[in-house]
């Protein structure tokens, strides 16, 4: 398995639960994929995965072709296989199931907390979101279109990362950016005068 370096769940009163990495900036999949493709980076059989177009759950393939029951052989190679991924996954908190040809693993996420505040002058129209559990964050900036405005979601050196519609979407997008859990969210806004009188 891939050395990673963990940090302590941040949500109080989680008992064990799924296994939480650290922030890495760049990451273009929800959190459930990045933890699988860690935990089951060096696992036996080099499995295919994906989200199967749920990202609640993360589906663990084997590389063949043909069907997966054509021969005793492979009936047990992969009866091996799954046993093997089940327990990688099970130690990083998934639940898992047997799938069609492979295993089927998911599991919760904790919430996480976000604060999106003003940042710099009112006329640039910018917001700061901080994740206050891991140290990161990045900017949501609105912009003008055509008929209405979406946000740019940069990172705090102003890169560019996606446009949304909403401050919310915003916040989602840059807790994937940063690998983070992101199914839910705390978030407190905080408007400019809040700012002004802390």
């Amino acid at each position: 398995m891939t050395e990673a370096t963990e940090i302590p769940n941040p949500v109080e009163g989680a008992s064990g639960g799924v296994r939480i990495l650290p922030p890495a900036p760049g990451t273009r999949h929800h959190y459930r994929y990045r933890l699988a493709k860690t935990v089951l980076a060096d696992a036996p059989g080099d499995p295919m995965y994906g989200t199967g177009g749920n990202p609640t759950s993360i589906v663990a393939l084997h590389h063949h072709a043909g069907r997966c029951d054509q021969s005793a052989k492979r009936r047990r190679e992969h009866a091996e296989l799954n046993a093997q991924w089940t327990t990688l996954l099970e130690s990083a908190g998934f639940t898992v199931r047997p799938g069609r040809c492979g295993v089927v693993a998911t599991c919760d996420l904790p919430t996480t907390r976000a604060r999106v505040e003003p940042h710099g002058p009112a006329e640039k129209f910018t917001r700061k979101v901080t994740f206050p559990d891991f140290g990161v964050g990045g900017l949501l900036r609105l912009e003008p279109t055509y008929a209405s405005a979406d946000y740019s979601v940069l990172t705090d050196d102003g890169t560019f990362l996606w446009s949304v519609k909403t401050i919310d979407q915003g916040v989602a997008a840059l807790a994937v950016h940063w690998g983070l859990p992101d199914d839910t969210f705390d978030t407190t806004h905080i408007t400019r005068a809040q700012q002004e009188t802390t």
